[in-house]
């Protein structure tokens, strides 16, 4: 008589090789998903910076990027009479950025920074990436200085 199943041991062991599996790709999905996110901020906050640039050239006035809370980060998008135009804020609390005002002009120039023109996104567990504002309004990376 031939039984269909699995012995004790046979499902011992594949436990152990699962739990052994998991072990090691647990720590390695959790400093992807880290990474993701920063990037997702990142580029959440960089659009952000492009949406005041080009409200600032369509109205015809200045337009402010502002941080209102670090961490977890929130910013807003005014106009000169403190009228909001967007808000947005972190869907976590990982992530932070520095406080600053950047105010771009009509013409998309950079008019004004308070706390310097760079802007760091930071995360706890995956690191940190800068965007800088040029005096001419360009939004990128920091040039690095050699």
């Amino acid at each position: 008589m031939k039984n269909a199943g699995f012995t004790l041991i046979e499902l011992l062991v594949t436990i152990a090789v699962m739990a052994i599996i998991a072990t090691i790709a647990v720590p390695g999905f959790q400093g992807m998903m880290a990474s993701n996110q920063l990037a997702g901020d990142y580029n959440v906050v960089l659009a952000g910076l492009n949406q005041a640039r080009s409200e600032a050239i369509k109205r015809r006035e200045e337009v402010t990027f502002r941080v209102t809370q670090a961490s977890p980060w929130e910013y807003r998008i005014t106009t000169a009479d403190n009228s909001d135009i967007a808000i947005r804020s972190a869907r976590g609390g990982q992530v932070s950025l520095t406080s600053t005002n950047i105010t771009f002009n009509a013409l998309g120039r950079r008019s004004n920074c308070t706390s310097g023109c760079d802007i760091t996104i930071n995360h706890t567990g995956a690191g940190s990436r800068d965007l800088q504002v040029s005096t001419t309004g360009r939004i990128g990376k920091p040039i690095p200085t050699s």
